[in-house]
């Protein structure tokens, strides 16, 4: 059999995990699975986290928390997945490395590649250790608040998100992460910490972190908690081959010119008439959709072009609006859905 792709270790007062997030990943070498053992052993949660190279919150947080010694309330799985992704060259610097797919697109089949092959054995050792939930912390490659994403609205999930933050997210998108495996037996949320290398986005996933490891019960809905609700998302997307540009005036030859402070919006309210972008070439509105999990396109309904301008018809709440131009192109530029209402989850 080949060499197990997940290293596992058990945490114990004899650790010595780094004195700084960098020598941690040295230490780790590469995806690794700690397991932290708590004061009921009877029951497990788990934390997934750097499943993207470029997103360090949680793995900040992760670390943190292992130097303070703590001792969580039941046993905690927890898993650090793109080690070597986040070394490569320069900390952090890479989602995932050239040619090789994104890993948290890689939890279904086919688990043919590296990437793959994780994902698959992180699924078996999860089967093994039945967790009762799992939490999977990222980051925005742009700057905004903290907001969590569920594939499935319960009170299970719910209560998990409200660890972190008050803004929700439900989507229907299927992009083959890990949050859309999620059961009623194993509910399994995404956290968004906010933006890499924010202060605050640490701040979050460790707070976040020690609510989740420390409480005797994490699927129990509060009383009084309280969500904004945003469902089915539409991500606006370039076509394979377009151009994109971040610049303060329209780059000739290019599909769309996107101002560089548009992530402002992230999760502020873009009014009617909101300025996206300039379009280049009579092709290239043909060279963006925004399709929601159901692949209806959005496209038409959510935005109009006038005189070039990519405008916005109705106010809509944008969330991971990136300045990343290889993550706008290989991904999305950001993710687009109507306003909503304050949801009281008083119940």
């Amino acid at each position: 059999m080949a060499s197990d792709p997940i290293r596992v270790l058990e945490a114990s007062a004899s650790c010595d995990w780094g004195e700084s997030v960098e020598a941690f990943l040295q230490f780790l070498g590469g995806s690794s699975m700690i397991l932290i053992p708590g004061k009921d052993r009877r029951r497990t949660r788990a934390l997934c986290t750097l499943l993207h190279g470029n997103e360090p919150s949680g793995t900040i947080a992760l670390h943190r928390y292992l130097k303070s010694g703590q001792v969580p309330a039941v046993d905690l799985v927890c898993f650090v997945g793109a080690v070597e992704t986040a070394q490569h060259e320069q900390l952090f610097r890479y989602r995932h490395l050239p040619g090789v797919r994104d890993m948290n697109r890689c939890f279904r089949p086919p688990f043919e590649d590296v990437p793959g092959q994780v994902a698959e054995r992180l699924l078996q050792l999860l089967a093994q250790h039945h967790p009762e939930c799992v939490i999977d912390i990222h980051n925005t490659s742009g700057a905004g608040p903290a907001f969590g994403v569920v594939s499935h609205e319960d009170s299970q999930h719910e209560a998990l998100v409200c660890l972190f933050t008050k803004h929700l997210v439900v989507t229907d998108l299927k992009l083959g992460a890990l949050m859309e495996l999620s059961q009623p037996s194993c509910p399994i949320v995404t956290i968004e910490c906010g933006g890499a290398g924010d202060p605050r986005a640490n701040q979050v996933a460790y707070e976040g972190l020690v609510q989740y490891a420390s409480r005797e019960r994490v699927l129990d809905l509060r009383k009084g908690s309280h969500l904004e609700l945003y469902h089915s998302p539409a991500r606006l997307e370039l076509a394979p081959g377009a151009s994109l540009a971040f610049a303060t005036r329209a780059v000739a030859g290019v599909d769309l010119t996107v101002p560089p402070d548009l992530e402002r919006f992230n999760f502020g309210t873009a009014p009617v008439g909101t300025f996206i972008g300039w379009l280049g070439g009579e092709q290239s509105r043909e060279r963006l959709t925004a399709r929601n999990g159901t692949g209806v396109d959005r496209f038409d309904e959510w935005f109009r072009v006038e005189e070039k301008r990519l405008l916005t018809t109705q106010p809509l709440k944008l969330f991971m609006v990136t300045h990343r131009q290889d993550i706008a192109l290989s991904d999305c530029l950001f993710y687009a859905a109507p306003e909503a209402g304050h949801s009281s989850l008083d119940r």
